[in-house]
């Protein structure tokens, strides 16, 4: 028997032996890292700021579907608060739509689903598409929303 014991924002102790017992000394699984020197927006770590960005010559390669073009987030970290909001209202209600167009039917682009499984295998084309920026036939999820008649299409 072993027990864990801890809090979720700050360790994580491991201990072997029942209640009461003392047959091990606890063993530190995890800890939490100090906060930066210089405290950053958001107090996110460097390493997570980061995921976010996009250095010179990515852009071109990225499809824009790529969640790093998400215009909410790109205004939430210019500061710019409330066209954050409303742009993600309008991204959410524009997940809605497609939610909708994608009960009539709709097949991932990149990947395969194995038969009699829910595992999905990739098919090719995503590097290929990369390699020479053709995005062409990719949705244009961050888009404007297309009111009923127009939205005949999935990817629309």
């Amino acid at each position: 028997m072993a027990n864990i014991f801890g809090k979720w924002d700050e360790s994580l102790v491991y201990k072997k032996g029942g209640k009461g017992s003392n047959s091990s000394k606890p063993i530190l699984i995890w800890k939490t890292n100090p906060p930066p020197e210089h405290q950053t927006k958001y107090n996110l770590t460097q390493f997570a700021i980061t995921l976010n960005e996009i250095t010179p010559g990515l852009q071109e390669k990225l499809p824009p579907t790529d969640s790093r073009l998400r215009p909410d987030q790109r205004y939430l970290e210019n500061g710019e608060h409330d066209m954050a909001n409303s742009e993600k209202l309008r991204l959410e209600q524009r997940q809605r739509e497609a939610r909708k167009l994608q009960e009539r039917g709709w097949k991932p682009k990149w990947f395969v689903k194995e038969n009699g499984s829910e595992s999905y295998n990739y098919n090719g084309g995503y590097w290929e598409a990369r390699e020479i920026g053709n995005w062409e036939s990719c949705p244009d999820i961050f888009g404007q929303i297309l009111n009923s008649s127009e939205s005949n299409s999935p990817t629309t």
